[in-house]
């Protein structure tokens, strides 16, 4: 379990398992367009420095081998998105309807 977390952040395992859970609640039909939003989220964000750089290389690494719509892509990118956009990501969640999700991401915030 311990292999989950395996970029130098601040998530905690039980954050870790958390952003699985709300990867889990997005449609596998929205999963594309979910991933491309949150790129766009990310790299447009203001705080996009403060992202660390191992989880940035990550990130490349699944985009290079289109592999961002994936459970674990999607993943990934949760983390960065509420590492410099936790409200944005929140917003995105609702215009999508993710309902469900919105709980999880908010106690990630907190």
């Amino acid at each position: 379990m311990k292999k989950l977390i395996a970029h130098n952040t601040k998530l905690t395992l039980g954050k870790t398992l958390s952003l699985i859970e709300v990867v889990l609640k997005v449609p596998v039909v929205l999963r594309a367009t979910l991933a491309d939003k949150l790129i766009d989220l990310i790299l447009n964000s203001p705080r996009a420095d403060q992202l660390p750089s191992d989880l940035a290389k990550t990130i490349l690494f699944y985009w290079q081998r289109d592999q961002l719509p994936t459970e674990t892509g999607l993943q990934r990118l949760l983390e960065a998105s509420m590492t410099v956009s936790p409200d944005e990501t929140l917003r995105l969640f609702e215009d999508l309807g993710l309902t469900e999700a919105i709980p999880l991401l908010a106690q990630l915030k907190a």
